[in-house]
């Protein structure tokens, strides 16, 4: 018994579990069998909660899960059928009471000064308790979903960021663990976009039809902004990896050619920066700086051949780039929206059901976003939000600076392509980014002590 205890401890810590949840994940969003695969998971996760004394195997799981729902299964609203909601609200419980008995059985390992003394918790609390008061005082028109929603966000990032904190310990492959990670994402989310190319007519006439671009989890805009924020995961690889750093550069290459395809301009145009800091890094630090300069000026030649010989097919294909060009999509009358929003409440903003928005339809339970992160903490949460959000910016990037080195490099590639992306498209406000986003915090700092 001992020794499957401890085979189990090894094998939740180690990379196979992580490619485990990789390929479940798959299997999951491939073949619409969410339950099964749930279930997997999360009968993992309760194992691991039990036996292993920090909460980094837990990174990989919380991490995949939202993406192994399908289209065809989200679109069926199987999940809102009393069964379901019965077995989930079944399974939360016992992950709630693994989680309790975590933490007594593991007291030991828990470092409250984790928490405590780190140098991006102030702003981190201060932005959470922004949340819990949007729209405070606002109208008699308040809606007390505005508190619903702000907890879920407290729960996403603060609740996220303090666990970790507490419970994740330094190890000397801490920072390749999370970029192997996100490099298992980057992976699954392109094969997800190739998958849905290859097996659902979404081309007429030549041309993507974007709005066919559904995962089930997300769509288009989603898909590209998450793609945009694990590409330098692959580049961070093709820089440390002495031996078949070409390859990650290609994969690299691959996750890049993905966001195109999702037709997210906001993406491809965060990308498109993004890939090129992170080829010219390739090409002048690393272990692989010659074979990177060859794959760098080969793919340049190809790009160009493949452009000039296919140009009408490639512009038909990616009609909706050129037929829209710099159009706004109607983000400036979003933005005006924002803007009266926060003028009739300037201190603690409308919140986030504002009525002043009620022409535009809430997706489900997440409420309307303002496509930018500046407008939507000014608009939601007034001037106390927008100060919260801009010193919590200027906590991470101090941080930053301040522990210059390759990997605080790479992390900060990633954070700066979610807030680049969410600068026209509110990504940290969808939930299942803002707990990505509050992990890398808390290994950001693990990495550098």
């Amino acid at each position: 018994m001992i020794k499957l205890l401890n085979n189990s401890k090894a094998f939740l810590n180690s990379k196979f579990y992580p490619l485990f949840v990789f390929f479940i994940t798959f299997i999951a969003h491939t073949f619409s069998i969410e339950e099964i695969c749930a279930g997997f998971l999360i009968f993992s996760a309760i194992v691991g909660l039990l036996i292993c004394d920090d909460l980094k195997f837990l990174i990989s799981p919380l991490f995949f899960f939202i993406f192994m729902f399908s289209e065809k299964s989200v679109s069926s609203d199987k999940f809102f059928e009393k069964p379901y909601l019965i077995a989930m609200i079944i399974l939360a419980t016992i992950v709630v009471i693994a989680f309790v008995c975590h933490f007594i059985l593991h007291r030991k390992s828990i470092d409250l000064k984790g928490f405590y003394k780190s140098k991006l918790v102030f702003g981190i609390v201060l932005l959470s308790v922004s949340f819990l008061t949007n729209g405070l005082f606002s109208s008699a028109e308040y809606a007390y979903i505005n508190i619903i929603f702000a907890i879920a966000l407290v729960a996403c990032l603060l609740f996220v960021y303090f666990i970790f904190s507490i419970n994740l310990h330094k190890s000397n492959d801490l920072k390749e663990y999370i970029f192997y990670i996100l490099f298992l994402l980057s992976l699954l989310l392109s094969s997800q976009v190739f998958l849905t190319f290859a097996n659902q007519s979404i081309i007429e006439n030549g041309q993507i039809v974007k709005e066919s671009l559904l995962f089930g989890w997300g769509m288009w805009n989603n898909m590209g902004g998450m793609l945009a924020f694990f590409l330098p995961a692959h580049f961070y690889f093709a820089c440390t990896v002495k031996k078949y750093g070409f390859i990650f550069y290609l994969t690299g290459i691959i996750s890049y050619i993905a966001i195109i395809l999702t037709l997210s301009r906001s993406s491809l145009l965060t990308a498109s920066l993004i890939i090129i800091v992170c080829i010219i890094c390739c090409c002048f630090i690393g272990y692989n700086k010659l074979q990177s300069r060859i794959l760098t000026l080969s793919m340049i030649l190809i790009g160009i051949i493949f452009v000039v010989v296919f140009r009408e097919k490639i512009l038909s294909l990616l009609n909706d780039f050129t037929s829209r060009g710099f159009d706004d999509n109607g983000r400036f009358k979003i933005y005006a929206y924002g803007i009266l929003n926060f003028l009739a409440n300037p201190v603690f903003g409308r919140g986030f059901y504002s009525p002043f928005v009620l022409e535009h339809q809430f997706i489900s339970f997440l409420p309307f976003r303002f496509h930018n992160t500046i407008v939507q903490m000014m608009t939601t949460c007034g001037t106390v939000g927008l100060v919260s959000y801009l010193w919590h910016r200027v906590e991470t990037v101090r941080f930053i600076f301040k522990n210059r080195n390759k990997f605080t490099f790479f992390i900060a590639l990633s954070i700066t392509s979610l807030l680049l992306c969410s600068l026209l498209d509110n990504h940290l406000f969808n939930l299942y980014p803002t707990f990505i986003y509050a992990v890398l915090l808390v290994i950001l700092e693990k990495a550098n002590q």
